[in-house]
């Protein structure tokens, strides 16, 4: 089966990790990844909810019988792992897991170095896609977190982010885009010139 397909990522050497209680943290390996973001970075927009589905099954993913927009993968991560966002009846966002989500107690902890390498050459590859990203590193809550961001010519961009054994690519549309956009404009602006409150009324005592 082609990478491309978004079926059964396999056993790849050095992309997981045996679990204490049993069972595998498994992180999907770039060859796997990258071609199945690229589906839908790459994919005509702007994408209807139709075209978002069509894809879904090209892909041979399943829907949740409850929300048809959260999907499971092929990728053997556990659940629910891939969904999409609806804006204005399209679709807005997609965002795809790369790595199990397993309770933090039960992660072994050689996970968030694993997540790390992947992370690592993820940017490679994508780098020599669509050129150098925009890199953000700050310390969240629950650790060190970096992201990279790519925006293409069509103005839908790619986030690739993580943070200890998370690992995880959001595509925004070019709608979204442009809407995250006005909205920093706006904040800008007042922050700048803020809005003078209204009078208030006088009352007679």
């Amino acid at each position: 089966m082609s990478s491309a397909s978004g079926g059964q990522a396999g056993a790849v050497p050095g992309f997981e990790l045996s679990l204490p209680g049993g069972g595998v943290f498994r992180v999907v390996p770039p060859e796997v990844g990258v071609p199945v973001i690229r589906l839908w970075l790459e994919h005509e927009w702007p994408m209807s909810i139709q075209q978002g589905l069509e894809l879904r099954d090209r892909l041979g993913w399943q829907s949740s019988p409850t929300d048809e927009m959260m999907f499971t993968t092929g990728h053997n991560l556990g659940g629910k792992d891939a969904s999409f966002i609806i804006g204005e009846g399209q679709m807005d966002s997609f965002r795809m897991g790369l790595a199990s989500r397993i309770p933090k107690a039960s992660a072994p902890p050689e996970a968030p170095a694993l997540v790390r390498r992947a992370y690592d050459q993820y940017v490679r590859v994508l780098t020599d896609l669509y050129g150098t990203g925009t890199t953000k590193r700050f310390q969240g809550r629950n650790g060190p977190q970096e992201s990279t961001t790519w925006t293409l010519p069509s103005a839908a961009s790619l986030r690739l982010g993580t943070v200890g054994r998370v690992l995880s690519a959001t595509v925004n549309s070019p709608a979204a885009n442009r809407a995250a956009e006005a909205e920093r404009r706006y904040l800008a602006e007042e922050a700048e010139f803020p809005t003078e409150p209204p009078p208030r009324p006088r009352t007679n005592k």
